[in-house]
C-alpha cells in the first residue's frame, strides 16, 4: 500500500523475482513525496551517494547521474527586522550535497515498467484491514465504491499516522495505535517552492543564493539551476501552515523576499511554484500540520504484534533502522519488506 519510493521499490524488486505484486495508491499520481515541475523538486532533492550506501547503489542500477548543489559566492541572512548580512565564504557542505537530473522524480525509473504490467492502481485509499484465517482482507476506496480484496501479506508503504488512521479488525493495542499516531511524518508539514528565472543573476551578483531568514515566509533558500542552465530558487517556507493558508498570496510575498535578499531583478520571475505539504490529505495529518518538528525524530523500525506480524508489515521510511524519512530510509524499508516476503 503506497507508491512512494518504499513502495516502488519494493514492487520493482519482488517483480524482478518473477512475482506480480498489487501496489494501491491514494493519490492519482505515484511517488508519495516525490514531486516536482520540469526537474525542478519541490520534495526531497538532495542525496548523499557517499553516506547512503542503497542510494548510491540504487542510482548506479538504473543510469542515473548526479550533480554538486552549488554554493559558489555569498550567502544572505536576514534577521527578523529584515536586517542583512552577507558571508562571504557561503555555505559549503562536506560532503557536498548532490542532487539528481531529472530530479528526485528520476529515482523512480521502474515505474513504466510496473505500470505498463499493470501492476499499480492510482486512486485507490486503504481504508481498513481485516484479519482472516487466509491472509488479510483489504478494504479500500476508490472511484467506483468500496471494495475488498484479498491479500496474503500486506506491506504498509506509508508513514505511521496513515496507518494509524486505518482501521484495524483486530484492533491494534491502545499503546502501539497511540505511538504509530504520535510519530511525525518526516517534512509533511512543510511547504517548498521553486522561483524560475531566465537566468542565474544572483551568480553574477557574486551571490551562491543560499540565504537563511528569520522574518520570511522563507526560511531556508538555495540555488537551484540546472545543469543545461535554466535558472532557479527554491528553499522552504518558514511560515508555520496556518500562516501560510492565511495569506492571500504567498507566491507574491516570496518574490517580495527575494527582492530584498538579491535586488530589484529578483521581481520578475517566470513562474513560483508552491506546494504545501500539510494540504496532502495523503501526506499530512492535523498532527503533522500543528507541531512541526524541530529537531529530526527519533525513527526506528515498528512491527506489528500477533496476530498481525505475519501477515502486516509497516514499510515506510519513517521505520527504517537508519536515514529514517529520507530516501535512503525508503530503500532501506523496501529491502527490509522485500526480505520479509521473499522468506515466506
Amino acid at each position: 500500500v503506497g507508491a512512494g519510493l518504499a513502495g516502488v521499490a519494493l514492487a520493482h524488486a519482488l517483480h524482478v523475482d518473477g512475482h506480480a505484486p498489487r501496489v494501491l495508491e491514494a493519490r492519482a499520481r505515484c511517488g508519495g513525496r516525490i514531486l516536482g515541475v520540469d526537474g525542478f523538486d519541490l520534495g526531497p532533492s538532495w542525496v548523499w551517494p557517499t553516506l547512503q550506501p542503497r542510494l548510491a547503489a540504487w542510482i548506479t542500477t538504473h543510469g542515473l547521474r548526479s550533480y554538486e548543489q552549488a554554493s559558489t559566492g555569498a550567502l544572505q541572512f536576514e534577521d527578523a527586522v529584515g536586517r542583512m548580512q552577507t558571508y562571504a565564504s557561503g555555505m559549503a557542505q562536506e560532503p557536498p550535497s548532490q542532487r539528481l537530473l531529472g530530479g528526485s522524480a528520476a529515482l523512480l525509473a521502474p515505474l513504466p515498467a510496473l505500470q505498463g504490467a499493470g501492476l499499480i492502481e492510482t486512486g485507490v485509499t486503504v481504508r481498513a484491514l481485516q484479519l482472516g484465517t487466509e491472509g488479510v482482507d483489504v478494504i479500500a476506496q476508490g472511484s467506483d465504491g468500496t471494495r475488498r480484496l484479498q491479500a496474503r501479506r500486506v506491506a504498509l508503504a506509508l508513514p505511521p499516522r496513515l496507518v494509524a488512521a486505518m482501521a484495524f479488525d483486530p484492533p491494534l493495542p491502545a499503546a502501539l495505535h497511540a505511538q504509530l499516531a504520535a510519530l511525525p511524518t518526516w517534512m509533511a508539514g512543510q511547504a517548498k517552492f521553486v522561483a524560475r528565472y531566465a537566468r542565474p543573476f544572483w551568480r553574477a551578483a557574486g551571490f551562491s543564493g543560499a540565504a537563511f531568514s528569520q522574518r520570511g515566509p522563507i526560511g531556508e533558500l538555495h540555488d537551484a539551476t540546472l545543469p543545461d542552465g535554466r535558472a532557479a530558487l527554491t528553499g522552504f517556507i518558514a511560515w508555520p501552515a496556518s500562516v501560510r493558508a492565511a495569506c492571500a498570496d504567498l507566491p507574491g510575498a516570496i518574490v517580495a523576499q527575494l527582492q530584498r535578499l538579491f535586488g530589484s531583478t529578483a521581481a520578475q520571475p517566470l513562474a513560483v511554484h508552491v506546494q504545501d505539504w500539510a494540504l496532502e490529505e495523503f501526506t499530512a495529518t492535523p498532527a503533522d500540520s500543528a507541531a512541526v518538528p524541530r529537531e529530526h525524530p527519533d525513527y526506528a523500525p515498528i512491527m506489528l504484534p500477533e496476530p498481525w506480524r505475519a501477515r502486516v508489515l509497516l514499510a515506510g521510511s519513517e521505520v527504517a533502522p537508519d536515514f529514517g524519512g529520507y530516501l535512503e530510509g525508503a530503500l532501506q524499508s523496501a529491502s527490509a519488506a522485500h526480505a520479509w516476503l521473499s522468506a515466506r
